[in-house]
């Protein structure tokens, strides 16, 4: 069962290159919350629950995206990305709303209730 659940959450959270970030993100007719971490990241590895959370919680009124900052590096750059993991909210193709490093998943939740207007339990 568990390995069914962590296939669904995973078809939840789109991974975003340079090729589809303007449909994925600017395009975007929803608010989407994007992970920029990197695959050797041990810190990225412990924020992987609360965005399976997270991801498993939109119910279609927002997305949740990863950028790879090693395969899509022109769009860290392009967001100043230093730090991963960071967190960064976009509403219509721009960010809104930005957090860096390990958070706590109340903190994650919280950028999207803000910045979204949205209840997500937690």
């Amino acid at each position: 069962m568990e390995a069914d659940r962590k296939k669904q959450v995973m078809a939840m959270k789109i991974r975003v290159t340079s090729e589809n970030y303007r449909q994925e993100i600017q395009e975007s007719n929803i608010p989407v919350l994007v992970e920029f971490f990197a695959d050797w990241c041990g810190k990225c590895a412990m924020m992987e629950d609360t965005v399976d959370l997270v991801a498993a919680n939109c119910g279609g009124s927002f997305k949740v995206c990863q950028i790879e900052i090693e395969d899509s590096a022109d769009l860290a750059e392009q967001f100043q990305v230093e730090i991963v993991p960071t967190f960064v909210v976009f509403r219509n193709g721009e960010p809104v709303s930005a957090a860096a490093g390990v958070l706590n998943r109340e903190v994650v939740l919280d950028m999207i209730r803000e910045e979204i207007g949205l209840e997500i339990s937690g």
